[in-house]
């Protein structure tokens, strides 16, 4: 698909006879110096930064009065829109512009926002326009297309005319200019035409059509929402046609066509040096929750209207193979689990150097901030059962958890309880993450005995993992304690099944089987522990 154009000759670069950016809408302001002569120090403004894509590459196609004639126009074509909507140039390179918009501070209703958003649009099209014919000349066919990207962002920033005194020329530095140039950069790895903060399309006020969002985290470790602008919407009782606005849609999309096809080898690889900015398409970060061994944890919104979910997200730069292997082994097991004490996994993906997995948000936290006092006996029974249950799930499929501890049983509000963090977990069939004999995997206090010596295990283990579970919910305590890891495990190895307070005295033999040392006195399965529950009456 390709948007409707005027035809050009070849070799002519001067501007179009089609449609016109006054066929927009776009109006033909004066600059905002001339409406604010008195510029101050830090102005609120909206930043534009545009960046014609493989420009060099055009280049070299030419010579003599045809590169002047090109230069030229590709000139045109990043400043026209800007100027026309009242916007001033603070910095101009042959494939790049910074532009500022702002409005006086008597302005009862500020519109820069739209018209910086409006000035980006109207440049796709007539980018997209240059490089049509571009790609008409001989010598092109295997030359990557020319596409522009655009960031757009509202914020503060110090604007101030040049002392030189060039109209419509202007200073601007500040973090709003610096997040505008973030914000092209974002743009070009996502494959955008033009990426705005969140801010700015809100307070362009439904001037300019959205589609995809997603969070880019700044060097501070906070995040700004941002959008993909793919449109622009007529103003009330607009007389632009509405043929108009359909090519300015087909150019953006046209332009994000180009952008893929010339990528290839590119964005992903600059996207995973030291130092590249996270950014999660598709998701709204409303904040950073945790940081593990591995990953960091954010809570974010899907912007589906659901509830928020949770995104492990982890540096590909800074992790090693079997980190990232393990890493994408635990979205490869949870998604052949669909039940209610497992947690639920939506996605996982790659984005900007970044391997992310999104899971099920838990607000009521999890099951070790509970126990730090003993559990009612009924109360100990039904998570006894959910959890049994969750592992009967993963078991079916091959699953074997290896790390099961109250960190790592999930409450939701209605007060049911799911199996999360199936980090070092391991299917038999796949052995992904097998490990070698010696190697430990797991969390000490809840290490079956096969674990400790460094054996293969199997859905045992976690059955024995969930009898030191069911010690604590039901005593408060954990059934070993040692003043080093080496003597803990040489416990779980040798010493004795605990033995229950008389009260509890009930569960004593639940108890003896779920962690007895030798795994074939223990139950086979978790439906035989549920079976065994329910014949008792528990």
């Amino acid at each position: 698909m390709q948007p409707q154009s005027v035809d050009h000759a070849p070799v002519d670069f001067s501007p179009t006879e089609g449609p016109a950016l006054s066929d927009f809408g776009a109006s033909a302001m004066g600059p905002a110096e001339s409406r604010n002569s008195e510029w101050p120090a830090e102005t609120v403004a909206t930043f534009l930064y545009a960046r014609l894509h493989n420009f060099t590459s055009a280049c070299e196609l030419m010579s003599g009065k045809e590169l002047t004639s090109f230069i030229n126009e590709v000139r045109h074509i990043l400043s026209d829109a800007v100027v026309k909507l009242g916007g001033e140039i603070a910095q101009r390179r042959p494939d790049s512009i910074l532009a500022v918009f702002s409005n006086g501070p008597d302005a009862v209703k500020p519109d820069h926002a739209q018209r910086g958003l409006h000035a980006a649009i109207l440049a796709v099209h007539e980018a997209v326009g240059l490089a049509n014919r571009v790609a008409a000349r001989p010598g092109a066919a295997d030359l990557p297309a020319m596409t522009l990207a655009v960031g757009v962002h509202l914020g503060a920033a110090e604007v101030m005319p040049r002392t030189n005194g060039v109209k419509g020329m202007v200073h601007a530095v500040g973090e709003a200019v610096e997040l505008a140039r973030m914000l092209e950069v974002t743009a070009t790895d996502l494959h955008w035409s033009i990426a705005a903060s969140a801010a700015t399309n809100l307070a362009a006020a439904g001037r300019a059509e959205k589609g995809r969002i997603g969070s880019l985290g700044l060097p501070d470790d906070s995040f700004i929402d941002i959008v993909e602008i793919t449109g622009l919407r007529p103003r009330k009782g607009s007389q632009t046609p509405p043929r108009m606005f359909e090519l300015l849609r087909e150019a953006i999309a046209v332009n994000q066509q180009w952008r893929k096809r010339s990528a290839s080898g590119t964005g992903a690889a600059a996207a995973a040096l030291p130092g590249a900015h996270l950014l999660i398409e598709g998701y709204r970060v409303l904040r950073k929750i945790g940081e593990g061994g591995m990953a960091s944890i954010f809570l974010a919104d899907a912007g589906q209207g659901g509830p928020p979910q949770v995104l492990k997200v982890m540096r590909l730069d800074k992790t090693e193979a079997d980190g990232l292997q393990r890493f994408i082994q635990e979205f490869a097991l949870l998604e052949q689990v669909s039940h209610p004490n497992v947690a639920r996994i939506f996605r996982q993906d790659f984005s900007l150097g970044h391997a992310y997995i999104a899971m099920e948000y838990f607000p009521s936290g999890d099951l070790a901030a509970r126990l730090k006092r003993p559990l009612d006996q009924a109360t100990a029974m039904d998570y006894l059962k959910q959890t049994a249950a969750g592992l009967g799930a993963i078991h079916a499929v091959g699953i074997v958890h290896r790390d099961l501890k109250p960190d790592n049983l999930m409450l939701r509000q209605d007060g049911s309880l799911a199996l999360a963090d199936f980090g070092v977990a391991k299917q038999v069939s796949m052995l992904i993450t097998d490990t070698g004999v010696g190697d430990i995997v797991g969390t000490p206090y809840y290490l079956s005995p096969e674990q400790a010596l460094g054996h293969p295990v199997d859905a045992r283990c976690d059955l024995y993992s969930l009898g030191v579970l069911t010690h604590e919910m039901l005593t408060g305590k954990k059934p070993y304690h040692a003043a080093t890891a080496h003597d803990l495990l040489d416990m779980h190895i040798h010493d004795p099944v605990p033995t229950l307070p008389a009260t509890l005295a009930v569960f004593q033999p639940v108890l003896d089987r779920l962690m007895a040392k030798d795994r074939d006195q223990r139950y086979q399965s978790a439906q035989a522990l549920l079976d065994d529950l329910r014949q008792r009456g528990i």
